[in-house]
């Protein structure tokens, strides 16, 4: 058996502190204008989905050297991502909905991989402490949202934007504290790369 030293690298925390200070200044903004935020964000996914359901077509009904299985998939796919895009655009009020409640999902698989990140072997133990409180506090917020939608959408983007000001506030003290060192026992036969 043997111990392996694991740091992670000065740029790789500096990405991590940027990244959570753009999710930071992403939440302060969703907090300023919730309605603009979310209508906004809801009109980039619906043009995603009709670019994207137009290539797939595109590719599906023009590419020959396709297997027609995967031609009938790709032209299959387009036409759903289309009409999930129309859809969307045609009532912005229920793709609001729905995109709130799929983050809100989102959310709660963080809080989840929050909490198992804590658990983990990362010292010192008070950092351990927060990622798992941050995890458990995210989960909670989502679960608030998706038990009670009928709530206005100016506090369901709230509490989401809470929560991603927490994730926020934990990637920069991740990264500020730079991954101390920690030891991981290697089981089985010794590998040479």
């Amino acid at each position: 058996m043997s111990k392996v030293q694991v740091r992670a690298s000065g740029p790789w925390r500096a990405l991590e502190v940027l990244g959570g200070i753009i999710v930071i200044a992403v939440a302060i903004f969703a907090l300023a204008d919730p309605q603009f935020t979310t209508q906004t964000l809801v009109i980039v996914i619906a043009a995603g989905l009709i670019i994207g359901g137009l290539f797939r077509i595109t590719v599906g009904a023009f590419a020959t050297v396709l297997p027609s299985p995967l031609r009938s998939l790709n032209v299959t796919g387009g036409v759903i991502a289309f009409v999930l895009g129309i859809a969307a655009l045609l009532d912005l009020q229920a793709a609001v909905a729905t995109l709130i409640g799929i983050l809100a999902v989102a959310l709660l698989l963080v809080g989840a991989v929050e909490i198992g990140v804590g658990v983990a072997r990362h010292p010192p133990v008070w950092l351990r402490l927060l990622i798992v409180a941050i995890g458990v506090l995210t989960i909670i917020l989502s679960v608030y949202v998706i038990l009670d939608m009928s709530i206005g959408e100016r506090i369901l983007t709230t509490i989401l934007a809470l929560a991603l000001m927490l994730v926020g506030i934990r990637n920069i003290v991740h990264g500020i504290t730079g991954h101390h060192p920690i030891d991981i026992q290697l089981i089985g036969p010794s590998m040479s790369w």
